[in-house]
C-alpha cells in the first residue's frame, strides 16, 4: 500500500500523517477497583490545515466476549455497549531548531527514522485536562504527563503515559495512569483497524 500525505495537511505535522483517519477496534481496561472489561474504541485524527491534528476518542464497554487481543476481529462486527470514556484534543509536533543535526542527517534512534518531539493537549469530560509530552519516531509514539488539572469533582488522575504504534496496518495503543491514590500502572490497551 502506497502512503500519501492527506490533502491540505500542514507540513508541521507530517511526522504524524500516518495517524490521520478514523480507527476502530477492540481492547481491554482494568485498574484497581475496576474489573477487567472488554471495550471497543473509536479514534479519529483529523486536520483543518492548521499546524496540529484534531483528536477525538470514545470507548464503549463491549457487548459480547473478547478472549484476547490476538483474536482477529472485524472492526465492523464489534457491538458497542455502555459508553465508558471520551476525550478530545490536539496533537502538535514541536518545531526543531534549524541547526538540529538529526533534521539534516535524518538520524534518529534505532529505526533510523528522525525523532520528533510531540505535544498533546487532551480534555476528558470526567473533569480533567492533561498536557502530554513525548516523541514520535516513524510509526511509534511515546507520551507521558504529570501535568493534569482537574475540576473540584474531576477524576483524581495525577499522571499518565501512552504508547501508539503501527504494526501490520493496525494501530496498537496502551495507556497507563496514576489515579485515585494508585501508582502509575496499566489502565487500558487495544488495537485499532483503519476505517478511513
Amino acid at each position: 500500500m502506497t502512503f500519501s500525505f492527506p490533502e491540505g495537511l500542514a507540513p508541521e505535522v507530517y511526522p504524524l500523517a500516518w495517524l490521520v483517519g478514523s480507527w476502530r477496534g477492540p481492547g481491554f481496561l482494568g485498574y484497581p477497583d475496576i474489573p477487567k472489561r472488554a471495550i471497543v474504541t473509536e479514534v479519529s485524527f483529523d486536520h483543518d490545515g492548521g499546524p496540529y491534528l484534531q483528536y477525538q476518542a470514545n470507548s464503549w464497554l463491549l457487548d459480547g466476549e473478547l478472549e484476547s487481543l490476538e483474536q482477529r476481529v472485524d472492526a465492523d462486527s464489534l457491538r458497542k455497549g455502555e459508553v465508558w470514556s471520551s476525550e478530545s484534543g490536539y496533537w502538535r509536533v514541536t518545531p526543531k531548531p534549524p541547526n538540529d543535526i538529526s533534521v539534516l542527517t535524518g538520524e534518529g534512534g534505532s529505526t533510523g527514522a528522525p525523532e520528533n518531539e510531540v505535544e498533546v493537549l487532551l480534555a476528558d469530560p470526567s473533569g480533567y485536562v492533561s498536557v502530554y509530552l513525548g516523541r514520535a519516531q516513524g510509526p511509534r509514539i511515546e507520551l507521558a504527563t504529570d501535568v493534569v488539572a482537574r475540576t473540584n469533582m474531576g477524576a483524581e488522575v495525577t499522571a499518565a503515559s501512552r504508547i501508539y504504534g503501527l504494526v501490520q496496518s493496525e494501530l496498537f495503543w496502551a495507556w497507563d495512569v496514576a489515579a485515585f491514590g494508585h501508582e502509575l500502572q496499566s489502565y487500558a490497551s487495544g488495537r485499532l483497524q483503519r476505517l478511513s
